[in-house]
């Protein structure tokens, strides 16, 4: 997107407009680019909390996965996966969208689909197979 720039209030921009469009283009680049020296575990482990903490106990799966500490989590990467494998070891979870976005496959069985224990341990056996 082309920059406003302040001389725009000459071309009919408001300058109320110029200063929105200021803070968003701010906000923008610090949500899509980060500065964080929290180290990588800390910060999963903070959004995994927020996460929980947010959905309520009867989110629909969209609200679960879609939940801007979740999408935050899958933005972490691959260096996630060893994060919410050991998570799921803990206290299973609702993490099979991020592991199946991250990793690209699915070991959940049909017949466990809905299972949340079976279907962590489908995820587990996978991860035990596959070095984490």
């Amino acid at each position: 997107m082309p920059a406003v720039h302040r001389s725009a209030t000459a071309t009919g921009v408001s300058a109320s407009a110029v200063t929105v469009w200021d803070s968003w283009q701010g906000a923008s680049a610090h949500s899509t680019y980060p500065v964080s020296r929290q180290p990588l575990a800390e910060k999963f482990r903070d959004l995994a909390e927020t996460w929980r903490r947010g959905r309520g106990p009867h989110s629909s799966h969209e609200a679960l996965v879609l939940s801007v500490p979740y999408q935050r989590i899958i933005a972490l990467g691959p260096a996630a996966i060893p994060l919410i494998i050991n998570e799921m070891r803990r206290n299973p979870d609702h993490w099979f969208w991020a592991l199946h976005v991250l990793t690209g496959v699915n070991p959940v069985i049909p017949q466990h689909y809905g299972d949340l224990r079976a279907m962590t341990a489908d995820w587990l056996t996978w991860a035990a197979a596959n070095g984490y």
